[in-house]
């Protein structure tokens, strides 16, 4: 794995705070074992997953797309809120500044030294099952030319940020067939700027898009 997929995928877990929530860009997926016991994998099951991992593979791009770009087959999302296979494209990823983030009501010592960039992704559901407000940028990233992962931010109670992400894109259904794009904001250290963003649906091989 090259040194930008192991840092996009990266854990960082800042602290939480009163009006302003980072979450960090480690694994998303739901998991649970339930408190039994695994059993022994049998041959068909290893079978079973060897062809799922061959045909992953074959779908992966051989290295990162452009901006606008689809990525090549499906991908599938599988969350609480349901599953879905999906065709993805990176759209756009726009910049805003420090004061953007002071002016929507964020604590200057919250995001101080920070920006916030902003990247819109394009999904195709190509089949649905029980989607209920699925957040499919949940698997987004965004990597700095500095090598580091951006921070996703959750403001609490703070207004919209100017020329950010539209207000709207929580209320949006789903369903099979449907075309449509969502956008997620990410904090960057000023002097740094967004070199890639990454769909992390299969966290050993993410879906990588250059910025530039």
């Amino acid at each position: 794995m090259s040194h930008g997929r192991k840092a996009l995928l990266r854990a960082v877990v800042p602290a939480t705070v009163l009006a302003l929530a980072l979450t960090g860009c480690g694994s998303d997926d739901d998991s649970s074992d339930g408190g039994g016991k695994k059993g022994k994998s049998s041959s068909a099951d290893k079978t079973e997953q060897g062809s799922q991992e061959k045909e992953q593979e074959e779908e992966a791009p051989s290295g990162p797309l452009t901006l606008g770009q689809p990525a090549p087959g499906t991908h599938e999302y599988d969350m609480s809120s349901g599953k879905a296979k999906l065709q993805i494209t990176a759209q756009k990823v726009d910049k805003g500044a420090n004061a953007d983030l002071l002016a929507a009501g964020l604590k200057g010592k919250d995001v101080k030294g920070m920006y916030p960039v902003f990247v819109y992704f394009k999904y195709n559901v190509k089949s649905a099952q029980k989607l209920d407000q699925p957040d499919f940028n949940i698997k987004a990233r965004v990597l700095g030319d500095d090598d580091k992962p951006g921070k996703k931010l959750i403001a609490i109670g703070a207004s919209d940020i100017k020329g950010g992400c539209p207000a709207d894109d929580d209320d949006k259904t789903w369903k099979a067939g449907m075309t449509d794009s969502l956008c997620t904001t990410f904090l960057l250290p000023e002097g740094t700027q967004p070199k890639q963003v990454a769909w992390a649906g299969d966290l050993r091989n993410p879906l990588l898009w250059n910025v530039k």
